[in-house]
């Protein structure tokens, strides 16, 4: 039996832990079915689609979906964001692949990162593969949740994961007092530089079997 200040750390450690697992994305169903990564995602136009309307931190924003999109690969890298503007908004990167780059694991023959909004990749010695297939077979995603617990759930994801992110692809328009500020995604899978990743707002996440949504 346990007396004095060690129950009390007992007691302690046990509401520190129900309070982290609190914090934790909580699963709204369950769905064991493989995710088939061998495929590039998946796209389509949409017109007329209403705006979503978000305010964070001051900003008003106006986020027009412009294509219906699903994404299954694995997860390469991920950069959780705190102090920009839009971090309110979207508070993590998640960076993919699928296709030639995921097959056996080929994925792990280059090493990956993420700062700024952007994602790299790099390798030592012969380049294993063209630069055309990386950035075919991969992407950096700026995640828009469509609530808290598809945040957090997004924020969670690891290297090695095997996810399926479905939404819209969006363009957003911010404005602060004087200032305006425009985020455009990409509709395509080849191009590269500045505006070449996509943002999706993010309404359906299955990773581990597990679906957010």
């Amino acid at each position: 039996m346990l007396h004095g200040p060690r129950r009390a750390l007992g007691v302690l450690g046990s509401v520190l832990l129900l309070a982290a697992s609190s914090c934790g994305p909580r699963p709204n169903a369950e769905d064991p079915t493989p995710i088939d990564v061998s495929l590039p995602p998946e796209q389509a136009a949409l017109e007329g689609a209403e705006p979503i309307r978000v305010n964070d931190g001051g900003w008003e924003f106006v986020i027009t979906p412009l294509a219906s999109y699903v994404l299954r690969g694995v997860v390469v890298s991920r950069e959780n964001y705190r102090f920009d503007w839009n971090t309110g908004l979207s508070p993590c990167d998640v960076a993919m692949v699928w296709g030639e780059l995921e097959a056996g694991d080929a994925w792990r023959r280059l090493d990956w990162s993420q700062s700024g909004r952007w994602y790299f990749w790099r390798w030592s010695g012969e380049a294993p593969f063209p630069n055309a297939t990386v950035v075919r077979d991969s992407s950096n995603t700026h995640i828009v949740p469509a609530d808290s617990n598809l945040a957090r759930a997004a924020r969670s994801l690891s290297e090695g994961d095997v996810a399926e992110l479905a939404g819209e692809l969006v363009a957003i328009e911010a404005r602060k007092g004087g200032q305006t500020v425009r985020w455009r995604s990409s509709l395509a899978r080849e191009d590269t530089g500045d505006g070449s990743c996509e943002i999706l707002y993010l309404r359906r996440l299955r990773v581990a079997g597990k679906v957010y949504e």
